[in-house]
């Protein structure tokens, strides 16, 4: 388990959560995690071995970097993300032939984790409110890489991507060039970024609270986020849905780590249900 990041400190006044929640949980899948600790390579370094590993594996590293405890460099995890959306989550054997292949491109030992015998949760929980900056950059993105050359066509999928841009300050009809558009996305902020102490805030005393980033890689491509790890008693994993919802996350995975099962857990902001 993770020490709390303010276990040194007085907990903040506890801030007030949505009591109601709409949400969906999903059949579980068996749970497994691996991990690798970098010590000798800069971030740069890893993404580059990490990329390669997923073109060669054809392998969606589902996971996050979190700082090592001791100082020097940072530990990646990645679990079996039990989301069926685009067909059946892959077997152990898969992920576990995924870990070695990562260890053997960065030089690490690869870790596979136990289950516990406390009835204790985990959920990798974004920081940024909505997708709206995600999108906006993949658009950006196709912009600069010539995978959209037309600016008629790069405001149309803006529009269909990212809901109410007057509330973001960009006015379409007053952009009259793509360079124009990819330097207000640069500028633009969109949603709001939340903290970890925002988190352990809301959430009050019983948690363990680590800052992260998550990282998945596959050959499609990367996504990286601001988040943060959450531990806790399994009669207490609600008020974790309710700050999803809360933060406009589309869904959650929820890892049980006394049983060894996750499922995904789906909010009122989820646009693309999952199939059961």
């Amino acid at each position: 388990m993770f020490d709390n990041i303010e276990s040194n400190k007085t907990t903040p006044p506890q801030e007030e959560i949505p009591t109601k929640t709409e949400f969906r949980e999903l059949r579980p899948e068996d749970f497994w995690s691996g991990s690798v600790e970098i010590k000798n390579l800069t971030p740069e370094e890893f993404s580059e071995k990490i990329k390669e590993a997923a073109n060669e594996e054809n392998f969606t590293y589902s996971g996050y970097k979190i700082d090592n405890p001791e100082g020097e460099g940072f530990e990646y995890h990645f679990s079996r993300y039990p989301r069926r959306a685009f067909g059946p989550v892959a077997p152990i054997e898969k992920h576990q032939e995924a870990l070695k292949k990562l260890a053997e491109k960065v030089g690490a030992a690869p870790k596979e984790e136990e289950k516990t015998d406390k009835p204790y949760f985990r959920v990798l929980l974004g920081l940024q409110e909505g997708y709206a900056s995600y999108k906006a950059e993949g658009i950006k993105k196709d912009i600069q890489e010539k995978k959209i050359t037309d600016l008629n066509e790069a405001k149309e999928k803006l529009k269909k991507e990212i809901d109410n841009l007057d509330e973001f300050g960009i006015n379409l009809d007053s952009i009259s060039t793509l360079d124009e558009l990819v330097d207000i996305l640069g500028k633009t902020k969109f949603g709001k970024d939340h903290s970890a102490d925002e988190v352990e805030s809301m959430l009050g005393e019983g948690f363990d609270i680590n800052k992260a980033e998550i990282y998945s890689v596959g050959p499609w491509g990367e996504y990286k986020e601001p988040a943060v790890v959450i531990e806790g008693d399994k009669s207490e994993v609600e008020k974790v849905y309710q700050l999803a919802e809360k933060f406009h996350q589309a869904r959650i995975a929820v890892d049980d780590l006394q049983s060894g099962k996750s499922h995904m857990v789906e909010t009122k902001y989820c646009e693309d249900p999952d199939k059961e």
